[in-house]
């Protein structure tokens, strides 16, 4: 059952080049270390970085977060080996999830001429039990 739809876009431009240091204030707050090495791995580093952050805001909207202030590490956007990003939680954030039922979050992101775009969707296993119904 989906629990929460989440979307971003932004503008590429926004990011700069010291966010890519693990040292820069931004970066600390917003990015994991894997991010960083992984943005620092990549032909266009801020693409990266947009997307992820775009990623995290969709997150954070697929949540309905209505907590104090969230920490954006606690929202990491990783690869799978097939390039497919999946979401792990940590922290406070994970907590909230989990008290919500969430199970998975499914994201997809994207960029294209300036713009990072990510979509999120937050959901539990319920459709599982839904599906058991028609056996």
């Amino acid at each position: 059952m989906v629990l929460g739809v989440g979307t971003d876009i932004m503008r590429i431009e926004q990011l700069h080049r010291e966010y890519l240091s693990a040292e820069d204030p931004f970066a600390k707050k917003n990015f994991t270390k894997r991010e960083l090495e992984e943005a620092g791995r990549r032909d266009n580093p801020l693409h990266y970085l947009a997307t992820r952050f775009a990623g995290k805001e969709a997150v954070y909207k697929a949540l309905d977060w209505n907590g104090e202030h969230i920490l954006f590490r606690d929202i990491e956007i990783q690869n799978r080996e097939n390039g497919k990003p999946f979401v792990a939680l940590s922290g406070k954030v994970k907590e909230f999830a989990m008290e919500k039922g969430i199970t998975d979050i499914q994201i997809s992101l994207s960029y294209d001429t300036g713009y990072a775009i990510a979509y999120a969707v937050a959901q539990n296993d319920s459709i599982r039990q839904f599906a058991q119904v028609f056996e």
